[in-house]
This record gives C-alpha cells, structure tokens and sequence, in this order.
C-alpha cells in the first residue's frame, strides 16, 4: 500500500461528507508535491465524486491519477468504476483489464476487486446486446397484440387473429434468438407470453369462427 499525505488522511476521516471530503481534497491537492502523492490525492478526489453519482468529475480525477502513475493498478479501478457509471462499457473494461495486468501479485485482494467489477461489465455488455438483439421482436409482439384486442373489441375478429398469429410468430422469433446464456427468468416470462397468446389467438379464432 502506499503512504498517505496527512491531508489526505484527513480527507478520509470524513468521507460521509463527501463536499467537505473533495475540499479538503483540491486544498491538498493544490501544496501536494511529486506525481505518486498528487496521484494518491486525486484518486481520493475520484472516489468521493464517485459517492456523489459525479461520474465526469470522477472520471477526470481518476484520468489524471492515471497520467501521473500509469502503473498504479488502483487508479485504472478507480477510471474503470466511473466509465462504468457512465455507461461506457467498453472504456470500463479495458481499465479493468489493464488494472489486472498492472496488478502485484501480493495484491490478491485489488485483484479479485478488479476481476469481479470486469466480469459485472461484462455481464451488463451481454445483457444490453440480448436486448438489442432480442427488442424488435418483442415490440413486433408488443404491437400485435395491441392491435389484435383492439380489433377484437370492435368484433373484428378475423383480423384480430391475424394480429394474433403475427404476435405469436414475433414472440417464437424472439425465443428462437434468446442466448443460452440468458436468465431462466426471462426464458420463463418469455413462455408465458407465448402460451398466452397461444390461448388468446384460440379464443379469436373461435370468435371468428362463429361470427361466420
């Protein structure tokens, strides 16, 4: 670990006030002397931002930490943790696998820290691709079956099965294109949809059937 400037220290003693914590930060900041105890303070600075939800001021003190100690594994979590915040997956990732690559390897526990925040950007990469891969489809059923009950209301009822059947078929795409990987929960809710749809568009036939 490394030493901590007595401004510094003070700065962490009163971390539940973050604003008083990130003043007390800049002043330090502003005497602090040789890049490993600028770097020390401005990952602090980062970390207290991060509390806040100040994702881009995070963001920006963790930047700098990594300028001025571009071996210092700490600060690439601390950058990795705010493109996170930020939503930029790609930029997270690639600061946490550069975090591990920099790691000692008597520091087991920053490691591990590192290599499950990775793994949570991964997890959330490969669940926003799902949704994108898997969202026209579940709109498709969305507004299928819309219309299909409006229809059906209105005694339509030829034309809600239609609608019906382009839901059903929408829904089968989507379970078709749903990676193995994903949750049981979401195969589940999916399955039901269907078989829902699969009895709604029985019962519009049968209207419709009858209305002949």
């Amino acid at each position: 670990r490394h030493a901590a400037p007595n401004r510094k220290i003070a700065g962490t003693a009163l971390m539940s006030d973050n604003e008083r914590a990130i003043q007390l930060f800049t002043t330090a900041l502003a005497s602090a002397k040789g890049d490993e105890r600028r770097a020390q303070i401005l990952h602090q600075r980062s970390a207290a931002h991060a509390r806040q939800g100040a994702w881009e001021a995070s963001l920006r003190d963790a930047q700098q930490a990594v300028e001025l100690r571009p071996d210092w594994a700490k600060a690439r979590c601390r950058a990795g943790a705010a493109h996170y915040g930020l939503d930029q997956l790609d930029a997270a990732a690639a600061a946490y696998e550069e975090a591990l690559r920099l790691c000692d390897s008597g520091d087991a526990e920053l490691a591990d820290g590192a290599r499950a925040a990775l793994n949570d950007v991964r997890a959330k990469q490969a669940r926003l691709a799902t949704d994108a891969q898997l969202s026209p489809h579940v709109l498709g059923f969305a507004q299928s079956k819309t219309a299909g009950a409006k229809l059906l209301a209105q005694g339509r009822y030829a034309e809600a099965e239609q609608e019906y059947e382009g839901a059903l078929r929408a829904m089968r795409a989507a379970l078709q294109e749903l990676p193995a990987e994903a949750s049981g929960g979401m195969r589940a809710t999916m399955e039901a949809l269907e078989r829902g749809m699969r009895e709604e568009l029985a019962a519009a036939k049968k209207r419709a059937a009858g209305s002949e």
